[in-house]
């Protein structure tokens, strides 16, 4: 292989498309799930700010399987879709993906993702990138189509970026990794910059 993975990496997610990109990266790695519960966390801090709360969960993601792989290096990650100063919870169904598009449509939304490897339960790295998406103007026929065509329900923000979920914006600022859930070129930085993978 092109990289060469030096030392021992665990990815704490479930996400298959962070499992994905970190593939595509050429880093070898396994895959753990993070062993706390996101939603109660969540609701124990409901008053952060959305961004604060990505970093918060990143972080706890990466220190709880760090704790139990000591000397690996974990990567945490998380996502906060953020509308009007407030946290967008993923929506659970159908409904709740169009009423989410719904909102969306004609303004601006932001996702801010946190990205942090963990070792011997300490953070050693820890990055914040934040994207700003301008909706188009949609119409709810529109949307409903969408959201048929991707099944969009269960991501941040009830789109697919990587998939049409890119058609439905007018205007992004912001880096295409941090849109789908891992701002991978700071992270591949770091770990190069640390002697962690070589070329």
């Amino acid at each position: 292989m092109l990289i060469d993975t030096r030392e021992k990496i665990i990815l704490a997610s479930t996400s298959k498309i962070r499992q994905q990109l970190m593939a595509q990266s050429g880093v070898e790695f396994s895959i753990q799930k993070p062993f706390f519960d996101e939603d109660l966390e969540k609701s124990k801090y409901r008053n952060l700010k959305p961004q604060d709360l990505a970093i918060f969960l990143a972080k706890q993601k990466a220190l709880s399987v760090s704790e139990k792989f000591l000397d690996c290096f974990v990567i945490g990650s998380d996502q906060v879709c953020e509308f009007e100063d407030c946290e967008i919870s993923k929506s659970k169904n159908r409904q709740e993906a169009i009423s989410q598009l719904q909102k969306f449509s004609g303004k601006i939304h932001l996702q801010n993702n946190a990205t942090v490897i963990a070792k011997n339960s300490q953070i050693i790295f820890e990055n914040f990138s934040q994207v700003q998406l301008q909706m188009h103007d949609l119409n709810n026929s529109q949307i409903e189509k969408y959201v048929d065509f991707d099944q969009s329900w269960g991501c941040a923000g009830s789109y697919k970026y990587e998939s049409l979920g890119k058609c439905l914006f007018a205007e992004v600022k912001g880096d295409y990794f941090t849109i789908l859930g891992l701002a991978i070129q700071p992270l591949l930085s770091f770990l190069y910059q640390q002697k962690i993978i070589s070329f």
